[in-house]
This record gives C-alpha cells, structure tokens and sequence, in this order.
C-alpha cells in the first residue's frame, strides 16, 4: 500500500533480533518452520520477498543496521541475525547507525564519543569492504547528540559528515531521540560542509 502510494523509498528501521535481556525461553516462528535456520537466515528470507514484492513498484528500498556489525563479532551476528553481507543484496540503500558514542570501549577508545573521526571513517570503511560486491549505496545514521561526550558541537556533526564523505558515504541522517537539532543546524548552513571540510577538532 505503501509502495503504490508515490513514495520513492521504504525504509525498514531496526531489521534484527532482540539482541539483549535473557532470552532462554524465547521461541520465534521460524524455528518451528525452518528448525535449521540461524537468525540470520529468517531476516535474509524475510527482505529477499520483501525486496521482491516491492521492487515492481519502483520504489528503492533502504535498511538500518547496527554500527557495530561493521567488526564481524560472532556474538553481534548471533544476537541480531543481521549478516551484511547477506542483507546488502537485498537493498539499495544500507544505513548503518554509527553513532561514535555507542562504540563502548572499543579499539581501545575509553571515550568513544570524543573520537568520532575514528569511528565514523573506521566504520565506514568496514562496511564498504563488507558489501564491496553489491551495488548498495551506503548512506549512514550520524550522532545528533550528546550522550557520552564532551564534546558535542557543529564542529562535531562537521567532522562526522567530513569523515563520511571521505569514505564513501552517499548523503546521511541524523538521530536525536527528543528531536533537537540545535546543533545540526548551524552545522548544515556552513560552506564548508558542502567541500567535505572540517575542523581539526570537535570542539572548533
């Protein structure tokens, strides 16, 4: 219905499992149907149809996806069913959620949010190399607040979408869940966001 309605984009948010709490007694559907199945398999049916069905429409069809699945964990795969490599051929767009601040004490980093050129180009770069055989466009999900750093600021969008450009990113989106952009926009009327430019630090 959507599809039919003239929207040129269906974008499905959050295309995973329950990757937290005790699930010991959780019982999903497709185990009964497919007792062979991982997580994995029953997202990768589910947007295979999707993809499929919708495509006729002409509408592109886009997923967000964890930023941490960019590093391959095992444990990250079994919880969330969300195989890159499997789910970028069934998209044109895949928007991972790489908000720095969310990193927690990886790559050494006790701070992950006041490093956000590290983690938006380190992720960025993964995800290319994982759908490097595909056609997906990569358009990433950026920090649009200011949990866990000190050091929020236009300066800090700037360098985020800098660092995203620089690796490959078509366009991007901001997240803030109470909906203040009051740092966005300032970032978005400089100039020279528009060259990929950016501070050398956060805080400029």
């Amino acid at each position: 219905m959507v599809a039919s309605s003239g929207v040129d984009e269906i974008q499905f948010d959050y295309v995973r499992f329950p990757a937290e709490g005790d699930q010991k007694d959780a019982e999903f559907a497709f185990e009964a149907a497919h007792p062979n199945w991982q997580r994995s398999d029953a997202i990768s049916d589910f947007l295979a149809r999707a993809y499929q069905e919708l495509h006729p429409h002409g509408v592109l069809v886009s997923l967000d996806v964890f930023g941490v699945m960019a590093w391959q964990r095992p444990v990250d795969l079994a919880h969330t069913g969300q195989d890159i490599a499997a789910m970028a051929r069934h998209c044109d767009v895949l928007s991972p959620m790489i908000y720095p601040s969310h990193f927690f004490h990886m790559d050494g980093y006790a701070n992950p949010g006041d490093a956000p050129r590290h983690f938006i180009s380190e992720s960025m770069e993964r995800f290319r190399e994982i759908t490097g055989d595909t056609k997906v466009v990569l358009r990433p999900w950026l920090q649009a607040f200011a949990w866990r750093t000190k050091t929020y600021s236009p300066g800090y969008i700037r360098i985020q979408v800098s660092a995203s450009r620089e690796e490959g990113g078509v366009g991007f989106l901001f997240w803030n869940a109470r909906n203040d952009y009051s740092k966005l926009f300032p970032a978005m009327t400089r100039p020279d966001v528009g060259s990929g430019a950016a501070p050398s630090s956060p805080g400029d």
